[in-house]
């Protein structure tokens, strides 16, 4: 089939979020640091992977040489592109800006032993979906966390705002994925595979659950306003592939006018709107919200508090509070509000307080999310020692929100877009 126009399916999100961050200039000083140090690097990424991989070539894997021709025509990539297979136990899949040298997608053994065609065009799509839109133009956690002599260059919710982009990117991606692979039970079924790892029909993703859920929130505009309090709130701060978040995304694509038209199914004009659909996916993007940092009320004042202690404590817990900690607690709150610091004693008394607070007052959304803060805090200094872990556990007990959350921010947080 023809190529399609990148930009006719790029997730608004995605598009407005980018084109904020490049004109940002902390953005820019940081990136122009990140260069400066990775200039060069794209020849050393490639002979380690020559070094403990395989290149595939069409005669060793035509499948894969297939997939990869076919999505390269539907989304009009026309530079080259290396794949490389990495023995490897566990589904995965990554995409590799190599400059100077030609970008690269590597595949575990396990993905390519276990995925149906459909399947392997998706990944494929999503993978190369991401070199398309130049998702790499803004390298990864490296400019959150970029430093000049000053400290660290991003400030405040700048450096969130950057995570929020990369969930963005990621729809654009399953996007260009989808429209590679046609089949949305093969991009539902792929999700899972990279979750769980299991290969077998036993256990299949309920893909159905997920269009009624797309379809009721289309007929009702008031669900899609009200804040989030349903079974999968905390599922909007999963960074797994099959989060319901993306899923949710994918099927919505699917049932949208722009994906029927460009893959030949529209007829009779059937199909959401590309503004319904941004609002479905707008609706789980909400609990991501940063506000509260920002905001000027006794409530935002709460939870800005309860920050604060939170991040004294866990920063302390192993080795006392660190400069890089102390400045990723600043950037966070402000430095007017990260003045005298307490004494531990006298922070543990007072959280006790203010947890209780946030707990009766905060929606499960703004608990997981000061949660999640809390663990970007604690891994400023590129490590989360198992003093700050057991904090964090405290600190989620105390809040009433899963301590599964602390492992997925620390994931995201280490490979933003996968």
């Amino acid at each position: 089939m023809a190529n399609v126009n990148p930009s006719s399916f790029q997730s608004t999100l995605d598009r407005k979020l980018r084109t904020e961050l490049l004109a940002d200039k902390d953005v820019k000083w940081a990136l122009q640091r990140v260069e400066k140090v990775t200039t060069g690097l794209g020849f050393t990424a490639r002979r380690r992977l020559l070094a403990n991989s395989l290149r595939l070539t069409r005669s060793m894997a035509p499948a894969v040489a297939e997939a990869l021709a076919e999505c390269k025509e539907m989304l009009g990539y026309d530079k080259p592109v290396e794949v490389f297979v990495r023995p490897d136990p566990m589904i995965n899949a990554s995409a590799v800006y190599n400059p100077p040298g030609h970008p690269l997608i590597v595949l575990s053994s396990r993905l390519i032993e276990v995925f149906t065609e459909a399947e392997l065009r998706f990944v494929m799509g999503h993978e190369l979906g991401h070199l398309t839109f130049e998702h790499f133009a803004i390298p990864m956690p490296v400019t959150a966390i970029a430093e000049d002599a000053a400290g660290v260059i991003v400030p405040r919710h700048t450096a969130l705002k950057l995570y929020l982009w990369c969930r963005a990117a990621e729809v654009s991606a399953d996007r260009a994925g989808l429209l590679c692979g046609k089949d949305p039970d093969a991009a539902a079924s792929g999700f899972f595979k990279l979750a769980s790892g299991l290969a077998s029909g036993f256990v299949k993703p309920d893909l159905e659950a997920y269009s009624r859920q797309v379809d009721s929130l289309v007929s009702a505009p008031s669900a899609r306003a009200k804040p989030r309090e349903d079974d999968d709130t905390l599922d909007c701060f999963s960074t797994h592939p099959f989060s319901p978040l993306r899923v949710r995304a994918v099927v919505a694509f699917s049932k949208s006018k722009t994906y029927r038209a460009l893959v030949g199914r529209s007829g009779g004009g059937e199909g959401l709107s590309d503004e319904e659909v941004d609002s479905i996916i707008e609706r789980d993007f909400r609990e991501m919200d940063a506000s509260y940092l920002e905001e000027q009320s006794p409530h935002a004042e709460l939870l800005r508090r309860a920050l604060f202690l939170g991040g004294l404590l866990v920063a302390h817990a192993h080795e006392g509070v660190s400069e890089r900690e102390l400045q990723a607690l600043s950037a966070l709150l402000g430095s007017e509000h990260v003045g005298v610091l307490p004494s531990v004693d006298a922070a543990r008394r007072e959280l006790t307080d203010v947890s209780a607070r946030v707990r009766e007052k905060a929606p499960t959304s703004e608990r997981a999310r000061l949660l999640q803060h809390l663990t970007l805090v604690a891994a400023a200094d590129g490590n989360v020692a198992e003093e700050e872990f057991m904090e964090l556990q405290g600190l989620a007990a105390a809040l009433s929100v899963p301590v599964s959350l602390i492992d997925e921010t620390l994931r995201g947080a280490a490979h933003p877009l996968d």
